[in-house]
């Protein structure tokens, strides 16, 4: 009963945000999969799909969102957006984004990643939510809801006592901090406008003293923590700037800034050799990046000129495969589906099952990987090998055979092609029932069967 009680408010808090609010989803995604759900999510409640906006990258996204609140189509946005698409990690432009929207929009990353580094990256950045693929419908809703509405009345109590810190009204802020912790005992947001207020009142130690139950109360929020690191420099407290430093650096390894900001503090107490270690760490953070994003734009030219020039379209593929070298993760498997997708549309079908089992090295359990393999198999008509690859990317996830049409269907073609008419029937109604009006696959059945009344 509470559980359908709470899907009831999510409900209506998400269509209170499309309706009501005037509020669209900006979904930035090459999922799509993820797409389809959300395009599920807003047919189940109803909601025009209208404002769902979809954008494959993250290009255009600023200036097209800031036009959709300028000619008032909507008055507010939640985005979605793909923490990496095809190499490029979103992350770094969705502080860009966080800048010049300001308390505008709201922002929820998508990652598959359950990484707890990438994830406290994300929310150092300005995320103000994390959605982990996959997901269910209700599951989407229910972020999307506590995104735009996370609990309404403390949140205006929250939004109250920060402007009263900024019009320096102390004693009327910390009465409504007061408020929320009666409401929320554990509230680390709550002690930490308490710590605001006593360091307004340059009462640093009390201020400390709040901060770090702040800290307490929730290991990995960042925020106490940087508020502590503030306060120790404004103190010239260098010792405990560093001691939190190091602690912010444990839970969100990937920032640069904060190990050039370590290596500084680091020089300032005299200690060199622990300083160029952290610049050299902000450095190979950096150059990392750079990899990633000289080796993703080889692959976005390769993907542009893939139809007038394939075979240089398959070297720029190449380059940026040997330009990522070691640092090559399962973040960049999309590049090797792109070269192997370029090879076999060249018929160079070997060179592209060499591609694919490359990748296999680094995502052994990757059932995408296996199944590309078995269309390369199936396109050189080695019927066996590629039922083999099939059968190995299904056995990995069953699911596959009822996420897209396409899937079933070419497998379906395969037995067909080996004479195994049950068996092709069989997934041929499979493709039918994901998509009623998969063509090839009802002609596969017709011929399969042309004594049926299926048409």
């Amino acid at each position: 009963m509470v559980n359908k009680q709470a899907d009831k408010k999510y409900n209506e808090t998400f269509r209170e945000f499309i309706s009501a609010r005037n509020g669209c989803i900006f979904t930035v995604t090459d999922d799509v999969l993820f797409y389809k759900t959300m395009v599920a999510s807003f047919r189940y409640l109803d909601v025009d799909t209208s404002a769902l906006i979809y954008r494959r990258y993250i290009d255009s996204v600023s200036s097209d969102a800031r036009a959709l609140l300028n000619s008032g189509t909507y008055a507010n946005i939640i985005f979605l957006i793909e923490n990496i698409i095809e190499g490029n990690k979103n992350i770094f432009r969705l502080r860009d984004l966080k800048s010049s929207f300001g308390d505008e929009c709201r922002f929820i990353t998508l990652t598959a990643e359950t990484d707890s580094d990438n994830v406290a990256q994300m929310y150092e950045m300005g995320a103000d939510n994390v959605i982990v693929k996959p997901v269910s419908i209700h599951s989407i809703i229910q972020k999307i809801s506590l995104t735009f509405k996370p609990n309404d009345a403390l949140s205006q109590k929250f939004n109250q006592a920060k402007a009263l810190i900024l019009t320096n009204d102390l004693d009327q802020a910390g009465k409504v901090v007061e408020d929320i912790l009666k409401e929320k005992p554990d509230s680390a947001a709550g002690f930490i406008l308490k710590g605001d207020i006593a360091k307004a009142q340059n009462d640093f130690e009390l201020a400390e003293s709040y901060y770090v139950r702040a800290s307490r109360e929730s290991k990995m929020y960042l925020e106490p923590l940087k508020r502590l690191v503030n306060l120790y420099d404004a103190m010239a407290d260098l010792e405990k700037k560093l001691e939190y430093l190091k602690k912010l650096d444990k839970i969100s390894p990937l920032n640069y800034d904060r190990k050039i900001e370590l290596g500084s503090t680091y020089l300032h107490l005299d200690d060199e050799e622990n300083a160029v270690q952290s610049f050299n760490q902000a450095i190979r953070q950096v150059q990392k990046q750079a990899r990633d994003i000289i080796s993703s734009t080889m692959a976005r030219i390769a993907r542009k000129i893939q139809n007038i020039r394939p075979e240089l379209s398959t070297r720029y593929l190449e380059k940026a495969i040997e330009y990522k070298g070691k640092d090559l993760n399962r973040d960049d498997l999309w590049i090797f589906n792109e070269i192997g997708i370029n090879l076999r549309q060249q018929g160079k079908l070997s060179r592209a099952i060499e591609y694919y089992q490359q990748a296999l090295q680094i995502a052994p359990g990757d059932e995408g990987l296996y199944y590309n393999i078995g269309l390369a198999y199936a396109q050189g008509k080695q019927y066996y090998n590629a039922l083999a690859h099939f059968q190995k990317a299904v056995d990995l996830n069953p699911d596959l055979l009822t996420r897209y049409a396409s899937v079933p269907y070419n497998i379906a073609t395969t037995h067909a092609a080996l004479k195994q008419n049950g068996e092709a029937a069989r997934l041929a109604e499979k493709a039918l029932a994901i998509e009623p009006g998969h063509k090839n696959a009802r002609r596969l059945l017709k011929s399969l069967t042309p004594d049926s009344e299926k048409s």
